[in-house]
């Protein structure tokens, strides 16, 4: 969260930050890279990142769910969550953050004051 000293009576606000904003747009705009895995001759296993590998937290996990091989908690959907995250663009998703996080960093980061000599 920075390097200064955050006091406990913010933990909420972080919290809520976390929880509300920057998880979802963390997992839903967000792009990662994610390795594919490559056997060479002798069978060392390799990671290598190609262009299609870049993808959201939650496209992987659209992936993987085709496949079968997640399982959700009760009342969360796969649709659910692509509705969710095609309420908004990356860029909307990403500003909207930025905004928050420069709000809830103006909460408790005092400005700093320039001594003059």
């Amino acid at each position: 969260m920075g390097y200064s000293h955050i006091p406990q009576k913010y933990a909420k606000p972080i919290n809520e930050f976390f929880a509300n904003t920057f998880n979802s747009w963390l997992n839903m705009h967000r792009p990662c890279l994610f390795a594919t895995e490559v056997v060479s001759d002798k069978g060392k296993i390799k990671k290598v990142y190609k262009h299609a590998d870049v993808k959201t937290p939650l496209e992987c996990l659209a992936r993987l769910s085709k496949k079968r091989l997640v399982t959700f908690k009760k009342g969360i959907t796969l649709k659910a969550l692509e509705t969710q995250a095609g309420e908004k663009t990356d860029l909307q998703a990403a500003q909207e953050m930025q905004a928050a996080k420069a709000a809830l960093f103006a909460m408790f980061n005092k400005p700093e004051v320039k001594n003059r000599a």
